[in-house]
């Protein structure tokens, strides 16, 4: 509105799961409908398969040092990593369910899926995650449940909040590099410097 946009023309928001956006988007968005970038619900994820492991192998060092063959891929896997991920699967039943809790959910976000086969597959999935015993999974699947309209939405509109998120990166990095700034303005000065592609060529001096 500040920059003279027109909100009701708004139909679509790409954003995380987090309170701010859904707010923003209620209050000020009225006709936008939420969608929740895939990239964040991946990132749970991960987050919930690196717990259950650890639940699982707090006494053991041997998690700590394997901790990146449940966070891959098999396709990102060389042949021994793989042969070494299967093993310890049988061994590792709690870390290795909630593995391939993961894999159907990353299946299911990159499948090209339509929205309704999406929503078949993502509520099989939850229920298999709550009926696991395994509490960073079943926590997984309640919050899915608690965003699936805006989960769902992406698979009818593909659309990431990429660009966001990098100029986030950018502004972060602007702020620790001069350890804070003494006012809005110079923040928002040095924030267009850097992220507003400015042709510096143009501007002249009398």
């Amino acid at each position: 509105m500040d920059h003279n946009g027109v909100p009701v023309y708004v139909r679509l928001v790409a954003c995380d799961m987090s309170l701010g956006f859904r707010k923003g988007i209620r209050e000020h968005l009225p006709h936008a409908r939420r969608i929740v970038d895939r990239f964040h619900v991946a990132r749970h994820a991960d987050e919930a398969v690196d717990k259950a492991g650890k639940t699982e192998g707090r006494s053991d060092p041997l998690f700590k040092r394997t901790k990146c063959l449940w966070l891959r891929n098999g396709e990102s896997l060389a042949e021994l990593q793989v042969e070494t991920k299967r093993n310890l699967t049988g061994q590792r039943l709690k870390t290795g369910r909630a593995c391939r809790m993961r894999e159907v959910l990353q299946d299911i976000c990159t499948d090209g899926r339509t929205p309704s086969e999406a929503w078949v597959r993502l509520h099989r999935l939850c229920s298999w995650m709550m009926h696991s015993r395994l509490k960073p999974m079943k926590d997984l699947a309640r919050m899915i449940r608690r965003h699936f309209a805006g989960i769902v939405a992406y698979f009818g509109h593909p659309y990431a909040n990429a660009v966001l998120e990098g100029a986030d990166g950018v502004i972060r990095n602007v702020k620790r590099r001069a350890r804070g700034f003494r006012d809005m303005d110079h923040s928002a000065t040095m924030i267009y410097l850097t992220c507003g592609r400015l042709d510096l060529k143009a501007v002249t001096t009398t």
